[in-house]
C-alpha cells in the first residue's frame, strides 16, 4: 500500500523476489508463510513473539477497518488542488502514491 514499504522490503530481502507474506520479528527476517506455519506447529513461534502486546480478539480499528491506511481528510484521497495560505495553488503532497496516509488511530 505504500512504495516506501516496498522499497524497505526489497532492501531487507537483498534483491530476492518479493512474495508475500514476508515476516520480520524484532527486525530479524523469519520467512514466509511456510516458515511461519512450521514455527507455529513446533511452538517456536510463541517464543519469537513473546512479550509483544496483544489486542483483544475481534479488535478492528474503527477508522481504517484494519487496512492501516485511510484517505487524507482534507483531500479525501483525491490529491486535489487547493489554495494554500499565500493564495498559491498546490496539489496535496501528504498522500502516498495510492492517495492514502497511514491511519493515525492505529498506526502511531
Amino acid at each position: 500500500m505504500d512504495l516506501s514499504y516496498t522499497n524497505e522490503l526489497k532492501d531487507a530481502l537483498k534483491g530476492n523476489a518479493i512474495v508475500l507474506p514476508q515476516v520480520f520479528i524484532r527486525g530479524k527476517y523469519i520467512g514466509g508463510a511456510e516458515e511461519i506455519k512450521q514455527l507455529n506447529e513446533t511452538g517456536a513461534l510463541d517464543k519469537l513473539v513473546e512479550g509483544f502486546p496483544l489486542t483483544g480478539l475481534g479488535f478492528v480499528c474503527e477508522s481504517c477497518g484494519d487496512a492501516r491506511f485511510v484517505p487524507r481528510p482534507p483531500c479525501d484521497g483525491s490529491r486535489k488542488v487547493y489554495e494554500d495560505e499565500q493564495g498559491k495553488l498546490r496539489r496535496c503532497s501528504s498522500c502516498n502514491e495510492n492517495r492514502l496516509i497511514r491511519c493515525t488511530a492505529c498506526c502511531l
